[in-house]
């Protein structure tokens, strides 16, 4: 069974962040280990929050596993809560005696600006982590935060809801760019992005290549999506009800 860690966020209200994709990964019967770097009540978009940073637990459960002698294939990096935390990362992952697949997902911002209560500092962090990146999936604006030529870099990369006027799509590279459009579709629902993170692992250990799994993973975003915005009585997708569509 491959086993795989998620470091990101727990927020209590819906899902989204690590509980979203812990949801999707174990469905599909992986070992999931869920590593939070911060407990937060809600998203950002409400413009006031609650938030326990967790750097200690974090540095504690990763020299405790290496000790037990855990080995994951895959080590997903979402939403970081410090510079200390990218430090302790970077440093875990460069002394790992085994090459696990690194996926990062700078969580940032939207709508061309950071998330309230971020600063810039938190655009360096994520400048240093896709450095050691085997793939990163920034939205269109949390890219040009970023403001790297990933190409350079040789990093495989999914920007996800870019619009050209009318059309939307997402773009990716390896080796090669491709893109993979999409329809936009009515109100807006939290998780999406999580969501698409999870599902693009699930196709990755599957063996699909870049370019399959991101377009078989926006064409399930957009199955789950359409039933979820008619059932919907907020903006939360309750994921295990559509978890199925997979089958």
């Amino acid at each position: 069974m491959k086993k795989i860690l998620i470091i990101n966020d727990f927020v209590s209200l819906g899902k989204m962040a690590g509980k979203m994709m812990d949801a999707i990964l174990s469905y599909k019967n992986y070992d999931v280990f869920f590593l939070p770097t911060a407990l937060i009540a809600n998203n950002f978009s409400y413009g006031k929050n609650a938030e326990l940073d967790t750097t200690e637990y974090l540095k504690s459960a990763l020299a405790n596993w290496e000790d037990i002698g855990f080995k994951f294939d895959l080590i997903f990096i979402g939403y970081i809560n410090s510079k200390e935390q990218k430090d302790i990362l970077i440093d875990y992952i460069n002394k790992l005696s085994y090459k696990p697949t690194i996926f990062v997902d700078p969580i940032m911002g939207d709508d061309g600006s950071l998330y309230k209560g971020l600063d810039e500092s938190m655009v360096d962090n994520y400048k240093d982590l896709v450095k050691i990146a085997d793939l990163i999936s920034p939205n269109q604006t949390e890219a040009e935060l970023l403001g790297i030529d990933l190409k350079s870099l040789g990093i495989s990369y999914f920007i996800t809801s870019k619009n050209e006027g009318d059309k939307y799509f997402v773009e990716g590279f390896d080796k090669e760019e491709f893109t993979i459009p999409f329809d936009k579709l009515p109100g807006r629902l939290t998780g999406t992005g999580d969501m698409f993170d999870g599902f693009l692992i699930i196709y990755l250990l599957e063996g699909k290549s870049l370019e399959e799994a991101g377009k078989k993973t926006v064409e399930l975003i957009s199955k789950i999506y359409k039933l979820a915005i008619k059932e919907a009585s907020n903006e939360n997708i309750n994921i295990e009800r559509y978890l199925y569509l997979m089958d």
